[in-house]
C-alpha cells in the first residue's frame, strides 16, 4: 500500500531560485523539519544520477536514507528516490512553475512501508504526522525564501 502526500505553495521569488535552493539537498535541513543531516560531496544542486544520504527524523521516527536523483529538468521537476534503512522506499517530486507574483512549488511524497506493523501505524499514527510535517517544510521554504527577499531589499534602500 502506498502512500501518496501532495502539497504546493506560492513563493514570491523567482522560478530558478526557487527550483536551485529546493535542489540543492545541502539546503534541506534549513527548510524541512525532517531532515537532520546530510552526507554529500557535491554542495550544489543534485543532477540526475547523484547520490547521497540524509539522516530524518519523520512521523516521529528516525531513519537514514540513501538517495538517487532519477530526474531532473532544469528550472521546472526533480525527482529523488530514497532507501530507508528500515526497508521503506520512498519518491520527491518538485515541480516548479512560474506565477504572475512568483513560482508555484508543488511537492509530492510518495512512500511504501515495510512489513504489517508499520503498515498499520502508517495508518493510525505516522501518515498525519508526515502529512504535518510536509506542509511545515513548504511554509518553512516559502519563509526562508522571502525573508532572502525583505534583505534583500533592505540592502536595496
Amino acid at each position: 500500500m502506498s502512500t501518496h502526500i501532495y502539497n504546493a505553495i506560492e513563493i514570491q521569488r523567482p522560478v530558478q531560485q526557487v527550483f536551485d535552493y529546493a535542489c540543492t539537498p545541502t539546503h534541506w535541513p534549513d527548510w524541512h523539519p525532517s531532515s537532520l543531516k546530510l552526507y554529500t560531496k557535491n554542495a550544489g544542486i543534485a543532477k540526475k544520477g547523484a547520490r547521497f544520504e540524509e539522516d530524518v527524523r519523520a512521523g516521529g521516527r528516525t531513519g537514514h536514507l540513501v538517495w538517487t536523483v532519477t530526474e531532473y529538468t532544469e528550472q521546472r521537476s526533480w525527482t529523488g528516490q530514497a532507501t530507508v534503512d528500515n526497508g521503506a522506499n520512498l519518491t520527491v517530486i518538485y515541480h516548479v512553475s512560474a506565477t504572475p507574483t512568483g513560482t508555484l512549488f508543488e511537492r509530492h511524497l510518495h512512500y511504501d512501508l515495510p512489513g504489517f506493523v508499520l503498515k498499520i501505524l502508517n495508518l493510525l499514527v505516522l501518515r498525519r504526522r508526515i502529512v504535518a510535517e510536509s506542509a511545515l517544510s513548504l511554509q518553512r521554504l516559502q519563509d526562508v525564501l522571502q525573508a532572502g527577499q525583505e534583505r534583500g531589499k533592505q540592502h536595496v534602500a
